[in-house]
């Protein structure tokens, strides 16, 4: 008896459990179909609807009476774009559009009063209305005006009037801001990514530092290739691209101009532009920047004393601020992290022989290059040497590289040593080393001035396997 009293418990529960659940579902899926659809008021109204190419010129007239024009003009690629009327500065070509774009398209985003004739009572000047007057020209002749009012009590619109229509609307706060651009808000300030992979030509010259300078050149055996190639310090040397930009472009990348300082200076010499403390030129197919920097200067920053330093476009007057731990990078740089540092890297098959001279002994070595092979049969001295001992010895004539910068000089005295190279076609190289201290030979070569420094012990070395090749 308590089963069947159970098993109709639970069949009623399961009866009640569906017809809620079928409830749930009626509700939420039955058509409401209401008596009547409110009307939804249209806040959005067209204001203005020309066509940019309509536009022969736009007016601005501010509140205290200052004016000025904005005209269109065609680029080098023929594009319509917008100058600043008797101001040739370069100027941020969307920003310059955008300053001009409610002249031929504009939209309100809010009707405040259909008519305002029809308002009792209504002042215009209580909701700012001149503060900005924008007056559109026309190549039919027929002329627009604009009125900018002031901000809402949210400052989320401005109120906003235009000449033959009654109403008073309301605008975006970004077309209100597009309208009063400034010249400064305006300025070209971008800067192109500056990238290795296509870089073509490198300027770094710090005040009262050597100029480093290399630019892309085509490779002297790879047809189609090219490579950089140092003109300063150290001209002819390569330039390992990938190593410059990881120590010097990567760390650079982030700098960007900061504030405006001063639009057009009568005098440089205030930021120390005048005499510019670093010149930077970047130069690449999507891009180039010429930038000069001045003076370093101190200012707080959320509570922090931040060094900030004085940089200006050399082509323009303008000078800005920046931060100065995003150039530091430039400053300083160590040459020798990023250009090849081999001596003399000759590949023996472009050498015919060498001419050792040390203070002890003269080595006169023949290559003897194996006929249509890459076989050579060594001699030092008349000596003949295995091929691959031979070029062990080689390798570590060819590996001495340099270890160091120097003041640059030009050597009174006779060298401690001096190798010759005699290239099977080509100009023969001419190595000398002289005594500069005890751990370091200073090394000139083709008799140029001396800028760097080898190991003593690396030389030392050489000549110590070539007496035990020869002596085998």
């Amino acid at each position: 008896m308590k089963g069947i009293k159970q098993a109709v418990t639970l069949g009623l529960a399961l009866i009640i459990v569906a017809v809620m659940v079928g409830l749930l579902f009626w509700q939420r899926n039955r058509e409401v179909i209401p008596e009547e659809l409110p009307d939804i008021p249209t806040q959005s109204v067209r204001l203005v609807d020309r066509s940019e190419n309509e536009l022969t010129q736009v007016v601005f007239q501010n509140q205290d009476g200052t004016s000025h024009v904005m005209l269109p003009f065609e680029d080098e690629e023929g594009q319509r774009q917008w100058g600043w009327d008797e101001i040739d500065y370069q100027l941020d070509t969307t920003d310059t559009r955008n300053k001009i774009r409610g002249a031929f398209a504009l939209f309100s985003n809010q009707v405040i009063h259909e008519d305002v004739h029809e308002v009792e009572g209504i002042r215009l000047e209580d909701f700012g209305m001149g503060q900005l007057i924008v007056t559109a020209h026309y190549d039919d002749g027929t002329t627009m005006n604009l009125y900018l009012g002031g901000p809402t009590s949210d400052f989320s619109a401005y109120f906003f009037m235009v000449e033959g229509n009654p109403g008073l609307f309301t605008i975006s706060r970004l077309n209100a801001h597009r309208f009063l651009f400034a010249l400064e808000d305006m300025l070209e300030i971008s800067l192109p990514i500056f990238d290795t992979e296509t870089l073509d030509y490198v300027l770094i010259a710090e005040r009262d530092r050597e100029v480093i300078e290399f630019s892309r050149q085509p490779h002297d055996t790879f047809e189609d290739m090219t490579w950089h190639i140092m003109d300063q310090p150290f001209p002819g040397r390569e330039v390992f691209i990938s190593n410059f930009g990881y120590h010097i472009l990567e760390r650079f990348a982030p700098f960007r101009l900061g504030d405006l300082v001063n639009i057009h200076p009568t005098s440089l010499a205030p930021y120390g532009l005048d005499s510019p403390s670093l010149e930077f030129i970047y130069q690449a197919p999507h891009g180039e920047a010429h930038l000069l920097f001045g003076d370093v200067f101190f200012k707080d920053t959320d509570g922090d004393e931040v060094a900030y330093i004085y940089v200006k476009f050399a082509d323009r007057p303008h000078v800005f601020e920046a931060r100065f731990e995003e150039m530091r990078v430039l400053t300083n740089v160590d040459v020798l992290r990023f250009i090849e540092r081999f001596i003399a890297l000759m590949d023996i098959q472009d050498v015919e022989r060498l001419h050792v001279i040390t203070p002890d002994n003269e080595y006169e070595i023949i290559v003897n290059h194996v006929e249509d092979s890459t076989d050579i049969a060594p001699t030092v001295n008349g000596i003949e040497v295995a091929d691959r001992p031979f070029r062990g010895v080689y390798r570590q004539l060819i590996g001495l590289g340099i270890d160091g910068e120097i003041e640059p000089f030009i050597p009174t005295e006779p060298p401690v040593h001096v190798v010759t190279y005699f290239i099977i076609e080509g100009d023969d190289i001419v190595i000398r080393f002289y005594a500069y201290d005890d751990n370091f030979l200073a090394v000139s070569v083709n008799g140029e001035e001396i800028w760097f420094v080898t190991n003593r012990r690396s030389f030392n070395d050489f000549i110590r396997l070539m007496d035990e090749l020869i002596a085998e």
